[in-house]
């Protein structure tokens, strides 16, 4: 286990995701043995980035801000979607590993709701709170990832004026054939 003095204790994994930088390749749910694992993850020392809301760690390569590495788009929009203060790390880059922060009996374990989250097949719903209103609407944007719902609200978000909010509401699956259409989209 991987604690914050970088330990582990003896014979323990740690089940952790590791999210390639690279879309073409889908996140793994792997167990990681000690630190040197961590490193060959994202090949090289580790840059600890925290996700408190969700007990969440994101280990990435330090190296890859110096040297201009490549986005990891999904990383950055998770962070995105679970951060209270999401422009700290405005980016993250190369290949990532989440890992969670634990408690007793499953110490740094990443937390099965976020497992869920990750690889379960759900609908995930783009909801939008507009300026004047105090209530959660949904959109007609829907996703089949979770990456692809948060990264959605990230751009989306940033090309909007201050005041709207945006949020990701897991469903389960619909065919679009279902939904209920009055007219369009209503205008935010």
């Amino acid at each position: 286990v991987l604690g914050r003095d970088n330990s582990k204790e003896v014979g323990r994994m740690v089940r952790s995701i590791v999210i390639p930088h690279d879309t073409e390749q889908r996140p793994a749910l792997v167990e990681l043995a000690d630190l040197g694992a961590f490193q060959e993850a994202v090949d090289g020392w580790l840059d600890l980035i925290e996700i408190p809301s969700i007990g969440v760690t994101i280990y990435m390569n330090e190296a890859e801000r110096r040297t201009h590495g490549p986005l990891n788009t999904r990383a950055t929009a998770f962070w995105w979607l679970h951060s209270a203060h999401p422009t700290a790390h405005p980016v993250i880059l190369g290949d990532v590993v989440l890992t969670g922060v634990g408690d007793r009996e499953r110490e740094g374990d990443i937390p099965e709701v976020v497992v869920e989250q990750i690889f379960h097949r759900d609908n995930f719903v783009v909801q939008v709170r507009p300026y004047d209103r105090s209530s959660w609407c949904d959109s007609f944007a829907r996703f089949d990832s979770v990456f692809d719902a948060a990264l959605w609200c990230l751009l989306f978000e940033a090309t909007m004026r201050p005041g709207a909010r945006f949020r990701v509401r897991s469903e389960p699956p619909i065919h679009i054939a279902e939904l209920p259409l009055f007219g369009g989209d209503r205008s935010w």
